[in-house]
């Protein structure tokens, strides 16, 4: 058979979502694969987007369950002649998992480690796999899948193929290319073959085949042989190169013929991966970081070709602009001053593998005396332990995030981030990218790998305008110049999608442009594979999430929003990064962890409501039943506020989504129950063993799941016979303190109520630690209003205690000074620290804020005392102290505290369980739809660790609600710090 001729300039054939039968399609779906078949509004929209500036709503959502559910998919969408794009962690910055026709989910359940071969080095997966729950399994036989993208903790292996991802060590271990050893693929008729190494008669054998599989074979063969020439005049000599497809993979006469390396960075344009075998990597014996200054960027990446003589890992910067941003979140601004002093121009993170540790410290004074003499860089922090190397790249792996953490409609983005020159030439190309975006007007933000001249640069843009979007595009015409004069790539890892596949013709010339028409021509004769992405794709600016139309509307909120403009613009801070779809540590986000559904995730959530806000759900305002169902789920754990880069608070959007429902709709009863336990709790303290024989009582446990929606086999907590303030003494009724005082007692709702030997507990370790302490007179926190959307009764709570406590904090009126409110129930310090100065506003805002500033945490407190000179008589304690944060505890960055605290025991080790939510989330748990998930959540960790307590050791929580889902459980009682502590007195 001769060679296939290609048809010069014709576009390729593409799939007309407008087209297809929607209805029929769904049911043809539904009937054939055992997956989740979703074609309802809500779904559509929370896969409309991805972490790119583009937003398709799709005609439907396909989350499959297996191999067979994927190729069905496939051959239905073949029949329909309906556009399919495939869909991983959706945190792909160009638009690949955008599309108008299927999308389909590998990630819920086609997620498997079908096997490892230590031997040889090699693993089969599953596309769905996420890189980092690939890489804890490998970890066991101390290996690794080697590309290792900053995105690791949410990105699949399907989407790290089709993207051809690197990552800050590529300079060692090169992409996901070089990783890939065969692949089976499904066609875009639905065929399957396996793609490996073919020997020259395997090839011919394949290139005869009356199949897509054999004609893709014979026109890659023909084209890659008859455009040699070009392919190497045109293809940059770039490690760092991932635009358009592979077909110098095959112009090369030192590797076998193997069609896996062209489905690699083909963004699912030509096939859908099934699973795939890679090639593994040992883990490092020893590593060390060092953590380099610099006045200004430039000055850093001129050193990158030195330092790369030295033979690192991987040396990646972040200039000011990144920087900057670390200091506006709470735990990355810790993290920072552990290794950066003052306020750099610059950073760049050098890392080192060796045999054994000690290799590592002469290579770093090396490096370091090599610098010095050539005047690069004023300050060398050396990282040799683990925990240290881990603060520095977690800094560096929250730069993407950071870069978009502005307030306002000017945002950092992605579009023409993803350059790549030769290393030597990277300081003087990156001066003239800067250059071309100071005369747009703008600033950017510049981070990623200075090893491999890859650099990720983020112009500043406003999309919401018409002068916006202009510079969007100007500046993305004149930065592929400047690409093209430097001989470098405009894909360097992060793919062509919908921004970089307008300039496809552009960077490979019309030659071998034509010739990857004719490539997607042969594998996808109709065009239904992920339809516009690298040849014939819409225009740059078409498909925009904002654009000059968009219309931002502003709803009234009870929170203040201002710093963003508004609730919308709030909301509108998630830019899609997947940050809440990890798995494995940290909080964020519970119930995604449980459920794996992206409604459930943080971004999920945000975007559902930006929608809703905008008007784009046909729904009207945010009184939609499916962003009521999309936000059900959020426990209102706060951890999105602190481990989401840019804070995004969907626990707070949450309240405001149910104020505004309620009104809407009515209150429901149990909403109104459970928002008022302060007022119910008045009343049962009054007749506790009342109280507490009737809610215990079949008969109103019966009522209450009828009533109040309460799982039945849920108890509910007891009141206790006295409450604290009962049991305190005379002293609680006075603000009268002498001159030493240096404290008062919140007196939360659940400590005076249900628990008031915590508040004894935390009363006798105060004064051994020669603190005075008095308990004070304030009402409910408003927390529990709060999460049930009750608004206007937080409100008028919050103001009530902030008469209340006001005189406490201000020397003007009290006359005292450095007093400290102290709080044990971590979510009721939240609710006055963040929560009660968003809800005023004026002048009882500012008050508040001033009692925002005097609150502290038990332990927080007591570790201040101990730190001051007056440490705890404790006599020696368990062997094993385990900890488990509240997730309110967590979000403010308090687990150190407690840590530190609960170390100076004597003779105890501390465990922080790093467990995540418990799944109880004040009352979540209670609620009957909520039971399975809130159990589910809880066994994740917690509740595992609680069984499998040894002997002597003790559970410590300081969370009610953390230590109530561990009874109701596992019956084992865990104990607040406080009272820890007082038995050890």
């Amino acid at each position: 058979m001769g060679p296939i001729q290609i048809e010069s300039g014709r576009p390729v054939p593409q799939a007309d979502a407008t087209r297809v039968d929607a209805h029929a399609l769904e049911r043809a779906l539904k009937a054939a694969i055992a997956g989740e078949v979703r074609f309802d509004r809500v779904s559509r929209a929370l896969y409309s987007t991805d972490a790119s500036v583009y937003q398709i709503e799709p005609l439907g959502v396909v989350v499959a369950r297996n191999r067979d559910d994927i190729i069905t998919t496939v051959r239905l969408c073949h029949e329909f002649r309906c556009p399919l794009t495939l869909r991983g962690g959706g945190t792909s910055q160009a638009g690949q998992a955008v599309g108008g026709g299927v999308i389909l989910d590998t990630s819920k359940h086609v997620n498997r480690l079908l096997d490892v071969d230590v031997e040889r080095r090699t693993a089969r997966v599953e596309p769905g796999i996420v890189l980092d729950e690939l890489n804890s399994r490998l970890k066991p036989h101390n290996l690794r899948f080697a590309p290792d993208i900053s995105t690791a903790s949410r990105a699949t292996l399907g989407g790290m193929m089709a993207n051809n991802s690197a990552g800050a060590r590529s300079v060692l271990y090169g992409i996901t290319l070089h990783h890939v050893l065969e692949q089976q693929v499904v066609f875009a008729d639905g065929s399957v073959a396996h793609l490996k190494d073919l020997t020259p008669p395997e090839l011919d054998a394949a290139c005869a085949e009356n199949s897509i599989h054999g004609r893709g074979c014979r026109i890659v063969r023909d084209l890659a042989a008859a455009h040699a020439a070009e392919i190497d005049r045109r293809y940059p000599k770039l490690l760092r190169r991932v635009a358009g497809y592979n077909l110098n993979e095959f112009a090369r006469t030192d590797q076998p013929f193997n069609l896996s390396r062209l489905m690699v960075g083909s963004e699912g344009t030509l096939g859908v991966v099934l699973e795939a075998t890679v090639r593994l990597v040992p883990l490092p014996n020893a590593k060390a970081v060092m953590a380099i200054e610099f006045a200004e960027l430039l000055e850093a990446l001129e050193a990158a070709p030195l330092i790369l003589r030295h033979g690192p890992s991987a040396v990646e910067v972040m200039d000011k602009f990144i920087l900057d941003y670390t200091k506006q979140n709470a735990e990355l601004q810790r993290k920072r001053q552990a290794f950066i002093s003052g306020d750099p121009g610059a950073l760049l993170c050098v890392e080192f593998y060796a045999e054994n540790a000690a290799e590592l410290p002469p290579r770093l004074r090396a490096l370091e005396a090599d610098l010095t003499s050539h005047g690069y860089g004023y300050r060398y922090f050396h990282a040799l332990d683990l925990t240290a190397q881990a603060g520095i790249w977690s800094v560096r792996e929250a730069g993407l995030g950071l870069s978009m953490a502005m307030k306002d409609d000017n945002k950092s983005l992605s579009f023409v981030e993803d350059t790549a020159v030769e290393p030597a030439r990277l300081r003087d190309f990156i001066d003239r990218f800067l250059h071309i975006v100071r005369a747009h007007g703008t600033s950017a933000g510049v981070y990623a790998h200075a090893s491999v001249g890859c650099l990720h640069v983020r112009p500043v843009v406003n999309l919401k305008t018409e002068a916006g979007v202009r510079t969007f595009e100007s500046m993305a015409n004149a930065v592929s110049d400047l690409v093209l004069e430097f001989g470098g790539a405009l894909s360097g890892e992060h793919g062509d999608g919908l921004v970089r596949s307008p300039f496809m013709r552009k960077m490979f010339g019309p030659v071998l442009y034509d010739a990857f028409r004719e490539i997607k021509r042969t594998f996808d004769p109709h065009g239904i594979l992920n339809p516009g992405k690298i040849v014939d794709a819409p225009p740059l600016t078409a498909n925009l999430r904002y654009g000059a139309a968009y219309r931002t509307h502003t709803p009234h909120t009870w929170f203040d929003y201002s710093a963003w403009g508004g609730m919308s613009g709030a909301v509108e801070m998630c830019s899609g990064l997947g940050v809440c779809r990890k798995t494995l540590d940290g909080t964020m986000c519970p119930s995604y962890m449980a459920t794996r559904e992206e409604a459930h995730s943080t971004r999920g959530r945000a975007n559902t409501l930006r929608l809703a806000i905008a008007g784009r759900l046909q729904e009207s305002g945010l009184g939609d039943e499916g962003v009521l169902e999309v936000l059900d789920l959020c426990l209102e754990c706060r951890a999105c506020k602190a481990e989401c880069p840019v804070g995004v608070d969907v626990a707070r959007f949450k309240s405001e989504f149910l104020a505004d429902y309620w009104q809407r709709h009515g209150t429901p009863l149990r909403a109104r129950a459970l928002g008022h336990v302060h007022a119910l709790s008045r009343w049962a303290s009054r007749m506790p063993s009342v109280a507490n024989a009737l809610i215990g009582s079949r008969s109103v446990r019966s009522l209450n799941a009828r009533l109040l929606g309460l799982h039945p086999d849920r108890p509910l907590p007891r009141w206790a016979p006295r409450t604290l303030r009962d049991r305190w003494g005379s002293e609680s009724h006075s603000f009268r303190l002498e001159a030493e005082a240096t404290s008062w007692l919140f007196n939360d709702t659940f400590t005076n109520y249900f628990h008031p030997e915590v508040g004894l507990a935390a009363r006798d370790v105060l004064r051994a630690a020669g603190a005075s302490v008095a308990l004070a007179d304030n009402v409910c926190c408003g927390r529990p209003l709060i999460s049930q959307g009750l608004l206007k009764e937080a409100r008028d709570l919050a103001a009530r205690n902030t008469r209340i406590l006001s005189s406490l904090v201000n020397p003007a009126e009290a006359g005292l000074h450095d007093l400290k409110i102290v709080f044990l129930e971590p979510s009721c310090l939240s609710a006055m620290r963040e929560d009660v100065p968003a809800l005023l506003r004026g002048e009882d805002q500012q008050r508040a804020r001033r009692i925002a500033d005097a609150c502290v945490s038990f332990e927080e407190f007591i570790g201040s005392r101990v730190a001051g000179g007056h440490p705890l008589p404790l006599r020696s304690g368990p062997a094993r102290v385990v900890l488990h944060g509240h997730c309110h505890q967590k979000s403010m960055g308090g687990v150190a505290a407690a840590t530190a605290l609960l170390a100076a025991i004597p003779d105890a080790t501390v465990t922080d369980l790093d467990a995540g939510c418990c799944g109880m989330a004040g009352s979540f748990g209670y609620a009957r739809e909520h039971f399975d998930v809130s159990r589910q959540i809880g066994e994740r960790r917690l509740l595992p660790a609680a069984r499998t307590l040894s002997q002597g050791d003790v559970l410590v929580a300081a969370g009610t609600s953390c230590r109530q889902q561990v009874a109701d459980f596992t019956g084992v009682r865990a104990l607040h710090p406080a009272e820890l502590l007082q038995s050890l007195l």
